[in-house]
């Protein structure tokens, strides 16, 4: 068994048979022979194993996990209905309350960047903005009026040789609108309008390859507005690696070391069936393994191995049939795939999401969810979950 969460409302993970091969969700057998060795982007062992094994060491319904600073410090705000405070806390178990927004405002996404600032996208009645502190979330000053648009997970935001991006969300519109990344050169302080993407709807967020000096912007929904983006002079001008078609449709990525980029698909009608892919600086895109829904998380595991959240979304026609969870993917290589956990709807009219964005410094993954049975109201919480590869 992968993993089980057992008495808690939530179902206990399916029993996995090790020795049958993956197979896709429509019946099909997943290839490896055309993907290739998928390079370490951990520093683990190349021999420590295939697969992930995975346990739940904890299971929390009264915080929502917001971020990790490169110190350690997790932050988070309660479930109970006040998203006007921020909590801390040195292991995602116990909490102190840190302190509040802006006044009027309530949190929504937040990221840490490298020297401990904290940018958060805050929503009052006037809009979203881009709030900071640089003092661990017990003061902050909105920097930035963003008004409709907004960011959608802490990856809307990166960070590339001491320059802070964000690139814009919206929902107002199913159209192609301007979509704008935002730079900022002094730790989020003032920003300033690096580049405009035409032809997009969703600006979904960035990935950073530090060796390269490479970002990478993601983008959504339809074929023509999806598209995998590549700078490297800092987001001033852009090539299209995949665009124009469902490979390019990501929300979430990582970069390998080879410079491609991994990740799991955004996708919501076939065909084609969202899959883990690689894809490579040329632009060819390797499909690793049929995922059962739309993956909004994709993380890098500093032990080793790599895992994929997959949300169950409403109206599509990608999931199995009577398939309703949120679930989370692991894999030791990267070419090996298993369900290490999945967690139940709540309301049966909204999503169920489960997304890994953050690692605590004890290794502990952070699983966060939405719309899960068994949670905080709303179906909101997270798991600390531990990994080892076998």
């Amino acid at each position: 068994m992968a993993c089980a969460i057992g008495g808690c409302g939530a179902p206990v993970a399916d029993a996995v048979d090790r020795s049958a091969p993956a197979t896709a969700f429509d019946g099909g057998p997943i290839s490896e022979a055309d993907a290739g060795p998928i390079p370490a982007a951990d520093g683990g062992p190349a021999d420590a194993g295939v697969f992930l094994a995975a346990d739940v060491v904890r299971k929390e319904t009264g915080f929502d996990f917001f971020a990790v600073d490169r110190a350690g410090t997790a932050y988070a705000v309660s479930t109970d209905g006040s998203d006007t405070d921020l909590w801390a806390s040195a292991d995602g178990q116990s909490w102190v309350r840190r302190g509040p927004p802006p006044s009027g405002a309530s949190f929504r996404v937040m990221t840490a960047l490298e020297d401990g600032t904290l940018l958060a996208d805050v929503v009052d009645q006037s809009g979203h903005a881009i709030a900071r502190s640089t003092d661990h979330g017990a003061n902050w000053k909105k920097v930035l009026s963003t008004g409709v648009y907004r960011a959608l997970t802490p990856h809307s935001f990166g960070e590339l040789g001491g320059v802070a991006y964000f690139l814009e969300y919206q929902v107002f519109t199913v159209a192609s609108t301007p979509i704008r990344l935002w730079a900022s050169t002094d730790g989020g302080a003032s920003w300033t309008v690096r580049y405009t993407f035409q032809g997009h709807r969703h600006g979904h967020g960035l990935a950073n390859d530090g060796v390269r000096n490479a970002l990478w912007a993601l983008f959504g929904d339809s074929d023509a507005q999806s598209g995998a983006y590549r700078s490297t002079d800092g987001g001033a001008t852009w090539k299209a690696v995949v665009a124009g078609d469902q490979d390019g449709d990501i929300v979430d990525a990582i970069v390998l070391p080879d410079g491609s980029l991994f990740c799991g698909q955004d996708i919501s009608y076939v065909p084609p069936h969202p899959a883990i892919a690689r894809i490579h600086l040329d632009g060819s895109v390797d499909h690793l393994f049929t995922l059962p829904s739309a993956s909004y998380s994709t993380h890098a595991i500093a032990g080793g191995g790599y895992v994929v959240g997959a949300t169950y979304e409403l109206n599509t026609d990608v999931s199995p049939p009577g398939w309703t969870s949120g679930s989370l993917w692991g894999s030791g290589d990267g070419l090996h795939w298993e369900k290490l956990l999945d967690v139940a709807q709540l309301d049966p009219h909204d999503d169920v999401r489960t997304d890994v964005y953050w690692e605590l410094s004890g290794g502990e993954l952070v699983v966060n969810v939405r719309n899960a049975a068994g949670f905080g109201p709303g179906g909101v919480g997270y798991l600390l979950l531990r990994t080892t590869r076998r």
